[in-house]
């Protein structure tokens, strides 16, 4: 009795030891990071390299100083001449897995099309950020001037280029897509799915969900227009238009600052089945 007790306890303090060492190096992992790795990384983020490029997306590597944390993410936001996120361009982060190798990617890509067939605007800065949970541990913002769309069709400069289907959410006021690990997260109204193409381009969206999310309340605002959104192509028609609309659809209306606004808060013709 007094053998098997003396057993019982030895193997309660293994299996603690045990706990309390994994927990300790974890820790230790995450503490010498926090030392010596914000400047490194910082460093890294200046080091940049551009390895694919077109005229609808950029892709940027990073050779990071050692492998982050799994409570780390890194995130990259396309920031326009005075500092602000461009519109209609997202991205975000990818791991290649390169044998021997510790980069990471940076997909950037712009979805602007049915009534902006041919968008055309100038980044000028590139910011990089390093989060865990909530807080921002590293934040750098580095210079990078490029012209997005404007072309008939895709122009591809060198590879590799983000892939043919991206999963993310449709934000309803302003037909704007967010990849599902862009820093941004989508605010009021919004449809999950994914967008499709080819060749660098990207010209129409699958809608995957019903209408997430909610409006904030509304400041005063004055109808201008009323009608639908068409989610696949981003088209819009007035309700004068002798046009049927095209499924999966949203009635709605919009205000003076041209944004839309769902009414009811519903996607007409939606098939989640295909």
């Amino acid at each position: 009795m007094r053998e098997n007790l003396k057993h019982s306890l030895f193997i309660v303090l293994s299996v603690s030891f045990l706990f309390f060492a994994g927990c300790r190096a974890k820790s230790t992992e995450e503490d010498v990071f926090h030392v010596i790795n914000v400047d490194e990384l910082t460093e890294a983020f200046e080091k940049y390299e551009i390895i694919g490029e077109g005229s609808h997306f950029l892709t940027v590597k990073i050779d990071l100083p050692q492998t982050l944390p799994s409570s780390f993410q890194a995130y990259a936001v396309i920031l326009d001449e005075d500092g602000y996120p461009l519109p209609k361009v997202s991205g975000y982060t990818h791991d290649p897995r390169l044998k021997g190798k510790n980069h990471l990617w940076f997909h950037f890509f712009i979805y602007a099309p049915g009534d902006w067939p041919r968008f055309l605007s100038e980044s000028g800065h590139i910011q990089f950020i390093v989060t865990k949970g909530d807080d921002v541990m590293v934040e750098k913002v580095v210079a990078h001037r490029k012209s997005w769309g404007g072309e008939d069709k895709a122009k591809i400069f060198d590879l590799p280029s983000p892939p043919d289907e991206i999963p993310g959410y449709m934000i309803l006021k302003d037909y704007t897509f967010l990849a599902k690990n862009d820093y941004r997260k989508p605010q009021g109204y919004y449809v999950e799915g994914k967008i499709a193409g080819q060749d660098g381009e990207w010209n129409r969206f699958i809608a995957l969900s019903d209408i997430q999310g909610q409006e904030e309340e509304p400041e005063i605002m004055i109808e201008v227009d009323r009608g639908w959104l068409e989610l696949t192509t981003g088209k819009s028609h007035s309700m004068p238009e002798a046009i049927a609309p095209a499924p999966p659809y949203i009635k709605g209306w919009w205000d003076g600052k041209g944004y839309f606004h769902p009414q009811p808060v519903q996607v007409v013709g939606l098939k989640l089945d295909e």
